[in-house]
């Protein structure tokens, strides 16, 4: 897939991806607190959101059939909080095909990079066939989303494990200082 200019929205979540692993070493990328994820499985986690994303929206592209549901109130109430106030409420297990698999840390970066452009590509296709105001797509739990929508989606949710791995760089510059 020819690699072209990603929307302004998932600039902004590939820029944020790009400063919080700036400078990270291989061994940084892999440090994980017990039972947490790593920055590698944050950035495996959201390339694998990113490519199911594409696969699931692939085919309204290229065929033009949507169809979605009503959207139910709880998930109004989670668009509302996901999509107008930009936050991902704390808590939520991520979906077992969603979790990280153990790729390296070279794998996972890459990954995320094709996954984003190839998702940035179909959302463009959708865009031109549909516009970007109208539901294309349910997502398994905000509903049906709009292409503008699933940008704002994913740009959150990668702002979101961004600041976690800030977070993790945090931790290790204590543990460093504290000679753990």
């Amino acid at each position: 897939m020819p690699e072209t200019k990603l929307s302004p929205t998932l600039q902004q979540a590939m820029d944020a991806i790009d400063i919080a692993i700036a400078g990270m070493t291989e061994e940084q990328l892999v440090w994980r607190p017990e039972g947490k994820w790593s920055s590698t499985g944050i950035l495996e986690h959201l390339a694998l959101a990113y490519e199911r994303t594409t696969e699931r929206i692939g085919p309204v592209a290229q065929h033009g059939k949507i169809d979605i549901r009503k959207t139910t109130f709880g998930e109004w109430v989670g668009g509302v909080i996901v999509l107008k106030l930009g936050r991902i409420p704390a808590g939520r297990k991520a979906p077992e095909g969603l979790s990280p698999k153990g790729a390296s840390p070279r794998q996972a970066i890459a990954s995320i990079k094709q996954n984003l452009s190839e998702m940035n590509e179909v959302f463009k296709q959708c865009e031109v066939r549909f516009g970007d105001r109208r539901a294309v797509l349910d997502h398994a739990i905000l509903g049906p989303l709009s292409i503008r929508d699933w940008r704002r989606f994913h740009c959150v949710h990668t702002l979101h494990h961004m600041k976690q791995i800030h977070g993790l760089r945090e931790r290790m510059s204590i543990a460093d200082r504290a000679g753990i």
